[in-house]
C-alpha cells in the first residue's frame, strides 16, 4: 500500500511539472464551443508485476486488453474534468503449481474521476496530460489441474483504490470529431486472494504500462 502511494505520488508531481512551463504564459481563455464530449477508448496494459505471489510458485506476469467510456466536460480551452468507466481482462495457463497446471484469469472494472489539461500544439494538434484516482473491482479466478486430471476451481474479488497518469496527443478531425493516442500509467492496491490446502495463494497489487487510443464525440 505504501509503495503504490509513493508511486502514485511521485506520477502526479512529474505531471505537476511538465504541466507548469505550459502553464506559466498568458494566454486568453476560449469558451469551447462543444463543452461535452463522449469519449471511446481501446488500450493494451502491459503487466509490470508478477499476478500471484505465492511460496514456490514463479508466475507470470499478466498483460490485459481494456475498453473504457470516459465523459468530458471541458471548462475552457485548456482544463477539463472527467469520468471513466473502463473494464480490462486477462488471463494465463501455462504456470505450474506444486504439479498442478494452474489457469489464472483477471477482471478488471474501474470508475474514476478525473482532471486534463491540454496545450495546443497545432491548427489541428493538441497535446494533453491528466490524472484519474478512483475505485477498482478486481476478480481472480483460479483453476487448478492435478496430474491425474481432477480439477479445481475458485475465485475471489475485492474493491480496492485505483489511480493514473496519462499524456498523449489529440488530432481534430472535426469540430465534433477527435482521436487521441497517449500513454497511461496505471495501477492499484487491489489484492485479492484465495488459499488451496495449506497454502495462500494472493495476488500483488498491479501496476500497468497501458498504450491506448480512441475516439472522442465533442457536443
Amino acid at each position: 500500500m505504501n509503495q503504490s502511494i509513493i508511486i502514485m505520488k511521485t506520477a502526479l508531481f512529474a505531471l505537476a511539472a511538465v504541466a507548469m512551463p505550459a502553464m506559466a504564459g498568458t494566454y486568453t481563455v476560449v469558451e469551447p464551443q462543444n463543452p461535452y464530449s463522449l469519449e471511446l477508448g481501446v488500450s493494451y496494459n502491459f503487466a509490470a508485476r508478477d499476478i500471484v505471489n505465492a511460496e514456490g510458485l514463479n508466475t507470470p506476469s499478466i498483460d490485459t486488453m481494456g475498453v473504457d467510456l470516459t465523459g468530458v466536460y471541458k471548462v475552457n480551452d485548456r482544463s477539463s474534468f472527467n469520468l471513466r468507466f473502463g473494464f480490462a481482462t486477462g488471463s494465463d495457463d501455462a504456470t505450474q503449481y506444486d504439479g498442478y497446471k494452474m489457469d489464472v484469469r483477471v477482471n478488471d472494472f474501474i470508475l474514476m474521476p478525473g482532471y486534463r489539461y491540454t496545450h495546443p500544439m497545432g491548427e489541428y494538434l493538441d497535446g494533453f496530460i491528466g490524472a484519474n484516482v478512483g475505485v477498482i473491482n478486481e476478480s481472480l479466478k483460479l483453476k487448478l489441474e492435478s496430474p491425474d486430471g481432477e480439477t479445481y476451481r475458485t475465485h475471489n474479488s475485492e474493491y480496492a483504490f485505483a489511480y493514473s497518469a496519462e499524456v498523449g496527443l489529440r488530432y481534430r478531425i472535426s469540430r465534433h470529431f477527435e482521436a487521441f493516442l497517449a500513454y497511461q500509467f496505471f495501477g492499484s492496491t487491489a489484492d485479492p486472494g484465495f488459499t488451496d490446502s495449506d497454502d495462500a495463494i494472493n495476488t500483488r497489487e498491479q501496476l500497468y504500462h497501458c498504450v491506448r487510443l480512441g475516439m472522442s464525440l465533442n457536443f
